[in-house]
């Protein structure tokens, strides 16, 4: 079960609001290595979630257009516990390979602006 969730962006939040961003965080969309012309797929949701055992995992929902639907799914993927022993920068160069975050256009920089991220993650103390 889900104790905490940091919510890092949503594709459809207003400007002004925590989650949004002038970035798309949209790609073309592949299909066994090959891209398809003119589809194109992106981050619905990216977070990050803390369990109520500690454990960490991060969070992105990825959709693409499939005619009168969206296709996709949500990724969640635990964070390493070594990880939390980086420093903080070093933790987001590797937190945004997780869940398709960089293949996205998320960044460390990205996670960086995030107002109360870093004491999320336990890094203030450190």
């Amino acid at each position: 079960m889900k104790k905490e969730k940091f919510w890092v962006y949503r594709r459809y939040a207003n400007k002004g609001e925590p989650t949004y961003s002038e970035k798309s965080y949209s790609v073309p969309h592949d299909v066994g290595g090959r891209r398809i012309e003119g589809m194109e797929e992106w981050a619905s949701w990216y977070c990050f979630n803390k369990n109520e055992d500690g454990v960490y995992e991060a969070e992105l929902d990825e959709a693409w257009n499939e005619g009168s639907h969206n296709g996709g799914g949500t990724i969640c993927v635990e964070i390493p516990k070594e990880w939390f022993d980086f420093s903080y920068d070093e933790f987001l160069e590797h937190v945004v390979t997780l869940s398709a975050a960089s293949h996205y256009g998320f960044t460390p920089d990205d996670l960086r602006t995030k107002e109360g991220l870093k004491a999320f993650f336990g890094f203030e103390d450190k």
